[in-house]
């Protein structure tokens, strides 16, 4: 009987042990958009962009095949890892929820801002130099912390104002960026700057090009209330195209050009 049992449970933990592990609905960045495309393409986003008063299974089609190329073309192929995708998707799907989009969700659908800014795993170590976020492993939430135009890949530490910044790590709050040494007050709109880190939110220093020799530039607005043509033209809001004007939010439309690639 003793032995009966026993090869009874060999028998079950072979079959147990020989069963497949789960696959990762995320695996390749193939897989990843698909699932993009299908957590953008609700109903109402597709009747919306469609102008068409039901969504039919064609038009959802379509809509996930467009969305799919478009996110192909967002996410790098190269370092692609799904540790965070899911999250990612559930970002994507919560932003397309009600066919309205603000200007930080258009940040993660356009630009995969947080918390889809976190799919890459690059080659840098922590603690080595980089120039982007993408050439550290971002899944770990290790971004490249620039510091006079040299980044090191570290995990954030923001540290408060009045206190040092030379750690490799040390970022600083809102309104003030690092010098290398000291968390120093954003430079305002005209204010000289040498890259747009030193500019306050929503400004970008135009003008400085060190490849060109010129060290120097001003913090400029990337847009105005009106005359938008891009995202990057109103930061942190959105630029709504079919008017040309800066807003808090899109409402989808078959005349916004966001529906370009969700019909």
């Amino acid at each position: 009987m003793k032995f009966c049992a026993f090869l009874l449970g060999f028998i079950a933990c072979i079959a147990g042990c020989s069963a497949k592990t789960p696959s990762d609905p995320n695996a390749t960045v193939s897989d990843f958009c698909e699932a993009w495309g299908k957590a953008a393409c609700n109903t109402t986003v597709v009747e919306n962009c469609s102008g068409e008063p039901t969504a039919t299974d064609q038009l959802t089609q379509a809509c996930i095949e467009k969305q799919q190329a478009f996110c192909e073309g967002l996410v790098p192929s190269t370092g692609y890892n799904s540790a965070q995708a899911q999250t990612c998707l559930d970002a994507v799907g919560q932003a397309y929820s009600d066919a309205k989009l603000t200007g930080a969700e258009i940040a993660v659908v356009r630009h995969l801002g947080d918390p889809c800014d976190h799919l890459i795993k690059g080659t840098q170590a922590q603690g080595a130099s980089c120039n982007t976020d993408n050439d550290c492993d971002t899944t770990q939430n290790v971004q490249c912390v620039m510091k006079n135009g040299l980044g090191t890949c570290v995990i954030p530490m923001v540290v408060a104002n009045g206190t040092s910044c030379a750690a490799a790590a040390a970022s600083c709050m809102t309104g003030f960026y690092c010098d290398g040494r000291n968390c120093i007050q954003s430079a305002a709109l005209g204010e000289a700057c040498a890259d747009s880190t030193q500019c306050a939110a929503t400004l970008t220093c135009q003008g400085a090009n060190p490849d060109a020799g010129v060290s120097s530039g001003k913090c400029t607005a990337p847009g105005n209330a009106t005359g938008c043509t891009t995202d990057s033209d109103c930061t942190p809001k959105a630029c709504e195209t079919a008017t040309g004007m800066c807003v808090d939010s899109i409402i989808l439309s078959p005349a916004e050009a966001l529906c370009a690639d969700l019909q």
